[in-house]
């Protein structure tokens, strides 16, 4: 691991986290441990699979991040991933690999690993990646505590409130007891009716069709209402109908509430606000979740051109063994060759001293 250190990441998530790190190299285990503490809440160490898989299982609940060098001894890294996959789908997990282990980091993908740090591990870029991924982690935290605290909200807002589900056509699809109380229906007979049916609403203060193209638009609308009981009476409400989403950004259903006039008011008024700014921070986490999403595609793009980048080696590097044994080959018949060149070459030699020795003895 490089020791060169210019800080590039936010070292308040790493205060934060708590690292399980599962290294079986004595060495870069010891040396990286050191600098973790530095950095991290508190680093778990193991050094093998059964090491590992145990320190997960018994810390499982304070691990946020893993830290896992996928070539451990006999291929357990792979099958650690497994075991660890099978307890726990979604906690970070992020992968040392070698640029050679082509074969390890396919396999480790199904596995629905975080991201991967190249070998020999860089220390800057390692932090800076952990934690940007703690970043997210917060991130989907507090969109879990919004939504949960939108639903208390919800709750409470049934309780004082006149409310109606509507799906997209603007049909009922659900009423609370307050809705059903001062409209004087049963469930059965307002479910499947449109809200602007007249036997329900007499008026709005803007025309409905308008209203309804607005909400469709993802608007809000904000109004009075001039609404009709079962007995033919008319009361008034203030209302306030927006639209839910679903994860993908698209309008799942509407909700309407609505107050009796001049019935606590300017509390429902403020729990309202309170509603719509939860709702507006709830799509922006959406948001960065989408951008993250993106990130992990592009990982697995990229992860892809390497591969194909490793098998173009390797057929290059098939043709020059193939051509260099081509070449042995010709060098061993060419020395074939000059060995019966040269036995030719003893054999004339010896018959020109013969015939030199012959011409001799004649004189």
């Amino acid at each position: 691991m490089s020791q060169s250190l210019k800080c590039s990441f936010d070292k308040a998530f790493l205060e934060r986290a708590r690292l399980l790190y599962i290294e079986n190299e004595e060495v870069s285990r010891k040396e990286a441990t050191e600098i973790f503490a530095v950095f991290f809440k508190k680093v778990l160490i193991a050094r093998d699979k059964e090491e590992g898989i145990n320190v997960f299982l018994e810390n499982r609940s304070e691990i946020d991040i893993i830290l896992l060098d996928i070539n451990l001894p006999n291929s357990t890294g792979i099958e650690l991933l497994e075991e660890i996959r099978k307890v726990d789908w979604d906690i970070p997990i992020l992968i040392v690999a070698a640029f050679t282990e082509v074969e390890s980091l396919l396999k480790s993908i199904k596995f629905n690993i975080t991201n991967y740090i190249v070998k020999p591990m860089q220390l800057n870029t390692t932090l800076k990646i952990i934690s940007q991924l703690m970043e997210v982690k917060e991130q989907k935290r507090e969109l879990a505590r919004k939504d949960n605290e939108l639903k208390q909200f919800i709750s409470i807002l049934d309780s004082y409130n006149i409310i109606c589900e509507l799906d997209l056509e603007f049909n009922i699809t659900s009423a609370n007891d307050a809705f059903l109380s001062n409209s004087g229906y049963e469930l059965n007979e307002v479910i499947g009716k449109n809200i602007s049916d007249k036997s329900m609403l007499c008026s709005h203060e803007t025309q409905g069709m308008k209203i309804q193209d607005s909400l469709l638009r993802g608007n809000t609308w904000v109004g009075l209402s001039k609404k009709v009981s079962k007995e033919g009476n008319f009361y008034y409400t203030h209302s306030t109908i927006l639209p839910i989403y679903h994860n993908n950004g698209k309008i799942k259903k509407f909700i309407e509430f609505a107050t009796l006039i001049s019935k606590y008011e300017n509390e429902i008024l403020a729990l309202k606000k309170h509603i719509l700014i939860l709702k507006s921070e709830n799509f922006k986490a959406y948001q960065e979740l989408k951008k993250e999403n993106q990130s992990n595609i592009e990982l697995v793009g990229n992860l892809q051109q390497e591969v194909n980048l490793s098998k173009s080696l390797q057929k290059e590097l098939d043709e020059n063994v193939v051509n260099n044994q081509k070449l042995l080959m010709e060098i061993y018949n060419l020395r074939k060759q000059n060995s019966v060149l040269l036995e030719k070459l003893y054999v004339q030699e010896k018959r020109f001293e013969e015939f030199q020795s012959a011409v001799i003895g004649r004189r």
